[in-house]
């Protein structure tokens, strides 16, 4: 659990003079006992040290890392805190103490010490990590994705902070960015499967299902049981257009684990994507079965009933998956659309008004235009018409410009630079909030050789998206 830290018996020659030779003595057999793997041998070691010398900060150190190797984590923790007050300059112990304080959640408690860690010796890339995750875990995602980044440079063979910066990376929108250190840490660290699945993740996320199937399938022939692993395979596979793949893959993963419900859940999604409706709602059946607080079970289950024609059902469906779920949008606009049709208007209407406060999309102001102008309110309605065509038109703009986007990157690959500024010029102008069209469009300025207005571009994505990074500040 305690993260390791090499190199502390070079503190001996510090401790001869406050120390005294009987201590030192017992500090040495302790670090020689502990490298043997004696924890039991070296914390008695440890503790004669103490009983000789209690102010010996560094023994405390080794007998806090040693209980925490034991199991013994509050020991650990307590004699880490110690640690810290003998020695408040000891680096050692508060790398320690924050990393275990991370260990077991306390992230405010982590954060200090961490903080005191990485002022005591900048250049430690674990400690940097650490405190890197730590500052994600406090919710402060631009610290984070600093400390991961000053990370992978003092530690550039730290596979771990390179995963880690990656999922962050992933998370904030820079899937480029995060395929990137992903890549890294698979090469540093093969057999880590984390890594392997994250990859796979930002793959399918890029639009590479090939490259997606191929890493999940790769990761779940060296792992058999790594059931993750297994179902990231069958969503790559839906991604890439293969039904049948991924149905076997869920119909396996049904037999490999009949108790869970994500596996049968994933294998109607399937199916209903099949058109094989019956089998969609007995796998969804045996979903809401196994887990009845799983919300996309019932969701998807009310959905192939209304295609079934069977809407009464249907509303108890969509109704459980608002019970689980208050703020799904598309349960609510669902729920409405069904109850339209039984012609339960005003209840319709009250549920595709709080679809759009949950989320504003386009359908559900159609409906309400609809019922209004039904109605007679020719003012509500053009209102309603008005929004979801303005709605309409902002997402076939995002699509068109995802279109172009990709049509850029295809072309920077094929050598045709020119080519494919043009396409990230189209993108960022359908989408001027898109930070990574803006981000694209300056790396293919910056290749055709087009420096000021490649800064330029570039400044304005990191305005639009801080997070992002300049591969030339790498």
């Amino acid at each position: 659990m305690i993260p390791a830290l090499p190199g502390s018996v070079l503190v001996l020659a510090s401790l001869a003079a406050p120390a005294g030779p009987g201590a030192l003595a017992s500090y040495k057999v302790g670090w020689e006992r502990e490298q043997k793997g004696d924890l039991t041998g070296a914390a008695e070691a440890y503790e004669r040290a103490l009983s000789l010398s209690p102010d010996l900060a560094e023994a405390r150190d080794r007998l806090g890392f040693v209980r925490g190797r034991q199991g013994r984590t509050q020991e650990a923790l307590t004699e880490f805190e110690k640690a810290t007050r003998a020695r408040p300059d000891l680096f050692d112990a508060w790398y320690h103490l924050g990393a275990t304080r991370w260990w077991t959640g306390d992230a405010a408690g982590a954060l200090s010490a961490l903080q005191q860690a990485v002022k005591l010796k900048p250049s430690h890339g674990e400690a940097r990590y650490y405190l890197g995750l730590t500052q994600k875990r406090a919710g402060d995602l631009p610290a984070a994705l600093a400390s991961l980044r000053r990370a992978v440079k003092l530690a550039p063979g730290l596979a771990v902070a390179h995963l880690h910066l990656g999922v962050t990376l992933y998370e904030m929108g820079d899937v480029d960015g995060a395929l990137v250190e992903l890549r890294r840490a698979v090469e540093l660290a093969p057999d880590l499967s984390d890594a392997r699945n994250s990859l796979g993740l930002a793959l399918i996320k890029k639009g590479e299902g090939e490259e997606a199937v191929a890493t999940f399938q790769a990761l779940v022939k060296s792992q058999p049981d790594n059931l993750v692993a297994r179902h990231n395979l069958g969503s790559a596979l839906l991604q890439k257009g293969d039904l049948e793949g991924a149905i076997g893959v869920y119909r396996e993963l049904t037999t490999i684990d009949p108790k869970s419900a994500e596996a049968f859940y994933n294998l109607g999604m399937a199916l209903k994507q099949k058109d094989d409706f019956a089998g969609a709602e007995e796998a969804l059946r045996k979903a809401v079965a196994i887990d009845p607080a799983l919300p996309e079970s019932h969701y998807t289950l009310g959905v192939v009933l209304w295609q079934t024609g069977r809407a009464a059902e249907a509303v108890q469906a969509f109704q459980q998956t608002i019970a689980r779920r208050p703020d799904d949008a598309d349960a609510h606009y669902m729920l409405g659309t069904v109850l339209k049709q039984l012609g339960e208007v005003d209840e319709a209407l009250a549920e595709f008004r709080v679809a759009v406060a949950k989320r504003n999309s386009a359908e559900p102001h159609i409906n309400i235009g609809q019922i209004l102008q039904q109605r007679g309110d020719r003012a509500g309605a053009a209102a309603a018409f008005a929004e979801a065509e303005r709605l309409n038109r902002k997402k076939a703009d995002a699509q068109a410009a995802a279109f172009a986007a990709s049509a850029g990157r295809s072309k920077l690959g094929q050598g045709d630079v020119a080519g494919a500024v043009a396409s990230f010029r189209e993108a960022a102008r359908l989408a001027p909030e898109d930070a990574q069209a803006h981000y694209q469009l300056a790396l293919a300025l910056r290749r055709g050789g087009a420096r000021a207005e490649a800064r330029r571009e570039m400044a304005e994505a990191r305005r639009l998206a801080p997070y992002l990074q300049d591969p030339e500040e790498r």
